[in-house]
């Protein structure tokens, strides 16, 4: 978004090897992501639900918009 809005600005630092490096890094993460067992992204959906649990019940409780 800087570079479209203020184009005159010195950019001092580049990435090494453009869109090469971050293409690398994407898919070494996926490749160690699909790798993981079963039963971790079990784990993890399971934690991810009781932690949206516990949140949206406190906001709800908590809410500004909810106490008028």
């Amino acid at each position: 978004m800087l570079r479209y809005s203020h184009p005159e600005l010195p950019r001092p630092f580049r990435v090494p090897f453009g869109i090469l490096l971050p293409s690398l890094g994407i898919v070494t993460c996926l490749y160690l992501m699909f790798s993981l067992p079963g039963i971790t992204w079990l784990r993890l959906f399971v934690w991810l639900a009781i932690g949206l649990i516990v949140y949206f019940s406190y906001s709800r409780q908590h809410s500004s918009l909810a106490n008028r």
